[in-house]
């Protein structure tokens, strides 16, 4: 095997999967047998599926985060794909740029012969000319200057060199004592700060002689015209010019930067021409938010929508709550309409909107809350607040007044990003999608202290969970009573949503001894120990979409009877085999039987495969997509 046998290609791609068929293939083909990583920050479902499917024809090694987790972050990922692979040097390349095979073997016997080395090549434009080939930061003034141009600085300037994050090699060795890019970055300076930490750690940056890599560059920079850039490239590299400073920098040269701020960005928005000045709102807004946001060194604050955190309160709200607090990052506080109206947040976040205006006993008290709701709106709306909505239902519930519709239409226009729980998921707003699955409720029933040991019923079906209609509850009565002759032990436990529903249960369960129910509300220790006497939960729902009951079982090792659907079906093989059978259509009592013999016949081993929904993980997506929402 040759050399490039060790070596992993990094690159990290954002919208336009053209640029990876035109760039990285060709890399690729040069590179082999290299392995070549590819972060797909997510943009849109149309280039996930794109980039899918050009990373299995290729052979690649594609790593999917749910959100957009910046370059820096999408670079970790990648690298941590790559080095449980077996890459012994990573090689990071943007999407837009290329590097023939002498160049990667220059950059690897480089670092390889001195490991804390960060190797970069010389940057060419696709004309030729040289683009980067290192530069200097001037570590008083904050300005850059090209290694060529050493000569110029006097003798007591203090300088940080660096190289552009196009395109740089780095050891196992190297990038595992640096623990990668610093994420709080997002896009741009993030590759000044990694340069810092090298020369931090004893090590030394420089461009290698006689390597090359060509950088279209300017793909992701550029908004109208021929020169602009994007609102983000303004934001970013303004406010992350800040963040550096805060980072590295003594309180003196740190107020040194603060005082040139106004001027340093408007030298970085006239890299976009004058002729933007003509539009001037969204640059001018992202200069602006990026000198205010430099400025600040505080965590997100986020509203949540939930009020407390009580027993009764949904555990996947609760422990997303407790989470986030653990994170250095992001502040939460709770819902409150005098907090909401008139306290201090940067994000509202917000599950099931309509319970803002609905979630009422009485007439005169659903005014006053569409009252307060309301004057909520006008307020996100003159402070510019953005929302970020946690999609759980594919349709708004029946029932709501036209003054609830023009209320969520307004909530609507505020989103700035979208949480789905599934890819599968399309909410009908044009903005940014993060996709983070409900996680697990394994260390939730952790902490109950356990009920007496439980003995499954091999017989026994439990539905449990509001007793709503599109559940289909009835669906699940009508199967059992149409045979009389099935050996069945049915229980219901949980809340009907109407007098109808209780009434229909009631009848089932006074004329059908196969048949108990409770229906009351259920703390976590009876439901944890109903689950527990249970052979296989069934969830008989006309259509389900996502469902936190679902992974309720699951986490408490009980199979489970659902729709078959492609959520369903996705879940059953990443859960593992037997653990989630499937029925088509609507529920039948051969469905049943089949789910309890298939159980009682081969019960599955082990424990259902749940590492993929860990909340830390969730949480570290959540936060992300917080900040996202912040940028312009």
């Amino acid at each position: 095997m040759s050399d490039l046998g060790r070596l992993a290609v990094v690159v990290v791609g954002y919208g336009d999967p053209a640029l990876l068929e035109r760039n990285t293939t060709q890399v690729a083909a040069a590179l082999r047998p290299a392995r070549i990583v590819v972060v797909d920050n997510h943009s849109t479902d149309a280039h996930r599926s794109a980039v899918r499917a050009l990373c299995e024809r290729e052979g690649w090694t594609g790593v999917f985060p749910g959100t957009n987790t910046g370059f820096g972050a999408g670079c970790n990922l990648g690298a941590a794909a790559a080095l449980a692979e077996g890459a012994e040097v990573l090689l990071f390349l943007n999407p837009d740029a290329t590097i023939d095979a002498e160049s990667a073997v220059r950059l690897m016997a480089a670092v390889e012969a001195e490991p804390l080395l960060l190797a970069g090549p010389t940057v060419l434009g696709p004309d030729g000319s040289v683009a980067s080939a290192g530069l200097d930061l001037d570590l008083q003034t904050g300005r850059m200057r090209p290694w060529r141009r050493r000569a110029e600085q006097g003798p007591d300037a203090e300088t940080l060199p660096w190289v552009t994050g196009a395109c740089f090699a780095v050891t196992r060795e190297l990038w595992e004592r640096l623990a990668g890019f610093d994420e709080r970055y997002f896009l741009y300076w993030e590759d000044v700060d990694l340069c810092a930490r090298v020369r931090a750690f004893g090590g030394r940056v420089a461009v290698v002689d006689g390597a090359t890599a060509v950088h279209s560059g300017g793909g992701t920079q550029r908004s109208e015209g021929c020169r602009a850039k994007s609102p983000a490239y303004y934001y970013f590299n303004i406010r992350n010019r800040a963040l550096f400073a805060r980072t590295w920098l003594g309180q003196e040269r740190e107020r040194a930067w603060r005082r040139g701020a106004v001027g340093a960005a408007y030298e970085i928005l006239m890299r976009g021409g004058r002729r933007q000045l003509l539009h001037p709102v969204r640059p001018l807004s992202a200069v602006l938010q990026g000198l205010r946001d430099g400025r600040r060194d505080r965590p997100v604050r986020v509203l949540e929508s939930v009020r407390e955190l009580r027993a009764t309160t949904n555990p996947y709200i609760v422990q997303l709550v407790e989470t986030l607090e653990r994170r250095d990052d992001t502040e939460v506080v709770l819902f409150g309409f005098a907090r909401a109206i008139a306290g201090r947040y940067d994000v509202f976040h917000v599950h099931w909107p309509e319970l803002l205006m609905t979630s009422a006993g009485t007439p005169l008290r659903r005014l006053a809350r569409r009252l307060l709701t309301t004057a909520f709106v006008a307020r996100l709306r003159l402070t510019r607040t953005p929302v970020v909505r946690t999609w759980h239902n594919l349709a708004r519930p029946d029932g709501l007044s036209r003054w609830d519709h023009r209320l969520l239409d307004a909530l609507e226009r505020r989103t700035r990003h979208v949480i789905r729980l599934t890819d599968q998921t399309a909410p009908p707003l044009d903005v940014p999608t993060s996709t983070i699955v409900h996680a697990h409720y394994r260390d939730w029933f952790e902490r109950i202290a356990p009920a007496a040991e439980t003995t499954r019923n091999p017989r026994r079906t439990l539905y449990f969970g509001l007793i709503k209609p599109y559940k289909g509850v009835e669906q699940l009565l009508e199967a059992v009573a149409a045979a009389p002759e099935a050996d069945l032990d049915v229980r219901l436990v949980g809340s009907p949503s109407d007098p109808t529903l209780a009434d229909q249960v009631r009848a089932a369960v006074a004329t059908d001894p196969r048949i108990t129910a409770d229906l009351s509300y259920a703390d976590d220790a009876t439901l944890a120990a109903e689950i527990a006497a249970a052979a296989l939960v069934v969830l008989p729902y006309r259509a389900m979409h996502n469902s936190g009951a679902l992974l309720l079982a699951l986490s408490l090792d009980t199979p489970v009877l659902a729709p078959d659907n492609e959520v369903n079906r996705r879940l059953a093989q990443e859960v593992g085999e037997g653990w989630l059978h499937l029925f088509e259509g609507t529920l039948t009592i051969d469905d049943l039987e089949q789910a309890l013999k298939a159980v009682a016949a081969g019960p599955p081993a082990g424990r259902p495969d749940l590492s993929g929904r860990e909340w830390p993980e969730s949480a570290a997506l959540h936060a992300a997509a917080f900040r996202a929402s912040l940028y312009p």
